[in-house]
């Protein structure tokens, strides 16, 4: 009777603490919920403007949460991270480049939004009338937390405080005698040799040496040994901007398929550029050609070994179909009991019994490789 008490005592504690868990994991899920965030559209803005113009802009904001929300403004400029096309944000005016954060006028006051509130909020850009030509480049960014300087300062609210932010960035050109100047610094596939069925992935590396971003688009064509195109895919469909002195890598690009033999060529052929109608360059193009091999070796070496296994067979049969002859002739022509010469006599039982091994290992050895690349290659 103790141990049933002890054991409902122990039941009821545990049962306790599994809904003190349940609980605490409902509260902190609609928590949450609560902390979805900000949203901010569009996400990119690029105009092509004029020395001297006045952009009147807008950006729509929301609060995807479920409670009221002050967001606030911050100015930040920007540069490329790496080569992966995400953007750096920068203090303004902490580096020297083509910026604009300091162009830009925009409300310096937390705006308060109810739950699901959408607002739209303007802003202006006061391009420079004697600025030269090129792309120019800042961010606008809502966030949650005030900023920990004075909004009238040089940098207007550089110093962001941790909290959910997010941001719209700005890119323009100016219009004037700009340098377009771009170069294929790697067109590559990740393997040389492909097994079937395959999935070719192509390393783009485009190198941006103006001073204005550009959007390279174009396709990647696949040709087989005939010269008959195979496959197309598209190369930065979705229009991602190469800042200038900068490299950006273009992922997510692959080509796959199951039936295919042979070698193969992949021409990269972009274009970008602005149009000579806008004071540009006029649209250039960008070439690059590279070559792969696609190699069924799970049908290949299975078939191989087939023939000769089959060769193998058909060559013992026909050694001692010949001796077998041999000795029927020479029993009718009454020589059956004349010996064999030994290089005449055709092979001895010694030389079959070799044959057979040297059969036996040569196809045990593309065995052993048959199932390595089957199962590992």
């Amino acid at each position: 009777m103790e141990k049933m008490k002890k054991r409902n005592f122990f039941n009821y504690v545990l049962l306790f603490f599994l809904l003190l868990v349940i609980a605490c994991f409902g509260l902190g899920q609609k928590a949450l919920a609560q902390e979805v965030g900000i949203k901010v559209s569009p996400v990119r803005i690029e105009e092509l403007v004029d020395p001297g113009q006045i952009l009147n802009l807008e950006v729509k904001v929301s609060n995807e949460s479920d409670v009221e929300k002050i967001f606030y403004v911050y100015l930040r400029d920007f540069k490329a991270e790496g080569e992966s096309g995400r953007p750096e944000l920068i203090s303004p005016g902490s580096e020297k480049g083509y910026y604009l954060a300091s162009w830009i006028d925009i409300t310096r006051e937390g705006l308060e939004f109810a739950p699901r509130e959408e607002k739209t909020v303007p802003f202006t850009v006061n391009v420079p009338a004697g600025i030269g030509p090129g792309g120019y480049f800042s961010a606008i960014l809502f966030g949650t937390e005030p900023p920990r300087v004075q909004l009238d300062s040089e940098d207007k609210g550089a110093g962001m405080s941790i909290g959910q932010q997010t941001a719209s960035l700005v890119l323009l050109q100016v219009k004037g005698e700009v340098d377009e100047q771009a170069k294929v610094r790697e067109f590559n596939t990740d393997k040389d040799f492909y097994n079937t069925p395959f999935k070719v992935n192509f390393l783009v590396r485009i190198e941006n040496n103006g001073n204005v971003h550009i959007k390279p688009r174009g396709t990647i064509t696949i040709v087989n040994m005939f010269n008959k195109e195979v496959g197309l895919v598209r190369v930065n469909e979705s229009g991602g901007n190469i800042l200038p002195k900068s490299i950006r890598h273009f992922s997510n690009i692959s080509w796959e398929g199951k039936n295919y033999f042979g070698r193969y060529t992949a021409t990269l052929g972009l274009t970008y550029g602005t149009s000579v109608q806008n004071k540009g360059q006029g649209m250039s193009s960008l070439l690059s050609v590279k070559s792969f091999w696609i190699i069924p070796w799970r049908i290949i070496i299975p078939l191989f070994l087939g023939i000769i296994f089959i060769a193998s067979v058909l060559m013992l049969l026909l050694k001692l179909y010949k001796n077998k002859a041999i000795r029927k002739a020479m029993a009718q022509a009454g020589l059956g009991h004349v010996s064999y010469v030994k290089k005449y006599e055709g092979p001895s039982p010694a030389w079959h019994i070799g044959l057979i091994l040297l059969v036996i290992l040569v196809v045990l050895f593309l065995a052993i490789i048959a199932v390595y690349f089957f199962f590992f290659a």
